[in-house]
């Protein structure tokens, strides 16, 4: 009987899965340490006390959790907790739901997500569905209304969708769309890429978000291909949205341009490609198929935005590549030099399949020409109150 089979080199490094959850875990803390800072500043004390108070429920939820299961698999509770990394899933939850959020919706959605999305699939390294974005649906269908009053006014991406259909046609329009986004009747671009604004905790100070992302890419703790290839993919889908369209220049910026930017700073996509596509776990785990994932997360982000019902795509895109990461991993199973042509008819077809979806869009979206009478109001409404 002959046997065929291919060595395959062997690297040594030194990484370890305790060294990427604990540099991961500090990445986490350091955008979690910027959210209480700016809540803090912005709302009051206690705004930033209850960001502390959610992370505290979550965490606490999160090791009480853990600990019953070990102790009904007959496990020692010391060592799982420490090989579980619940409190990985446990912050980026917590950095997921908005500072409105009541602490029993963060402790309901985070035995939602330990229990279900990932001890009952047998643990850590064993789940589908990553389980904070199962925790954040859980909160979007069941506790959406649920709210402690901290922040009155809507969200920059509840407010985009709903009353601009993510597409302002001019700088005007746009001009009063960015005066909303933080009570201020003073927000401008540089707002957004900051972060200055209500929304989830994740969402706030969106270049800090990136430097961390570059830290954790150098360090090789995630795969930098997924963050570039998923902002990317969104810019060039969204670019060819403004081409179609005609809307206007942005005081001298190309529509191309800014509008591209303002769906990449604009919600939690920046914080979905760095901290939640590059999970481990429910990702594939070759370079070609993490290529694959984040592009077609990508297009399913602008699909949502663009043409659902929900104002932010990232959270169930992310749901919907988890459940496509088994079928990725069998198609790029095997040596990834022979693999490359495959990958690139892949990625190719994905290409033409996200164009189609930006012309689809493009054509059937009415853009907003004129400045909505409640954005007016509410413009309105700052300047008497300021």
């Amino acid at each position: 009987m002959k046997f065929t089979f291919h060595v395959s080199p062997s690297i040594k490094n030194n990484l370890s899965t305790q060294r990427i959850m604990k540099e991961l875990t500090l990445g986490l803390l350091v955008v979690f340490a910027a959210s209480v800072i700016y809540y803090g500043k912005s709302i009051g004390a206690d705004a930033a006390l209850h960001c502390i108070l959610l992370l505290a429920c979550s965490l606490i939820t999160t090791l009480v959790c853990e600990s019953i299961f070990a102790k009904i698999m007959k496990k020692d509770v010391k060592t799982f907790l420490k090989n579980s990394f619940g409190w990985v899933s446990a912050i980026i939850l917590t950095l997921m739901v908005p500072v409105n959020m009541s602490c029993y919706a963060v402790i309901v959605a985070t035995v939602f997500a330990i229990v279900i999305a990932k001890l009952l699939f047998g643990g850590f390294g064993q789940n589908i569905f990553n389980p904070a974005a199962v925790g954040r649906a859980l909160i979007l269908q069941a506790f959406t209304g649920v709210s402690v009053g901290l922040v009155t006014y809507a969200t920059p991406t509840t407010t985009i969708a709903s009353t601009y259909h993510w597409l302002p046609a001019n700088a005007s329009v746009l001009d009063a769309f960015l005066k909303t986004i933080n009570g201020t009747n003073k927000g401008t671009f540089l707002d957004l890429a900051l972060g200055n604004y209500p929304g989830s905790l994740g969402e706030t100070f969106t270049i800090l978000i990136l430097i961390v992302g570059v830290v954790l890419a150098i360090r090789q703790i995630i795969d930098w291909r997924v963050p570039v290839v998923y902002l990317g993919t969104i810019f060039v889908l969204t670019a060819v949205v403004a081409a179609i369209t005609g809307i206007d220049s942005y005081h001298g910026i190309p529509a191309v341009i800014w509008y591209p930017l303002l769906h990449i700073l604009t919600g939690g996509v920046v914080f979905g490609a760095v901290f939640m596509l590059t999970d481990p776990v429910t990702s594939p785990t070759s370079a070609s198929g993490r290529v694959v994932f984040a592009m077609g997360a990508a297009i399913i982000t602008v699909l949502i935005r663009l043409k659902a019902n929900l104002p932010e795509g990232c959270l169930y895109s992310i749901l919907l590549m988890n459940m496509f990461t088994p079928w990725i991993e069998s198609c790029f199973d095997g040596k990834q030099l022979e693999l490359v042509k495959k990958s690139r008819i892949v990625c190719a077809c994905l290409a033409l399949i996200g164009l189609a979806i930006s012309f689809y869009a493009a054509s059937s979206i009415q853009k907003v020409e004129d400045v909505p009478a409640t954005t007016a109001a509410v413009v309105e409404t700052m300047e008497v109150t300021l």
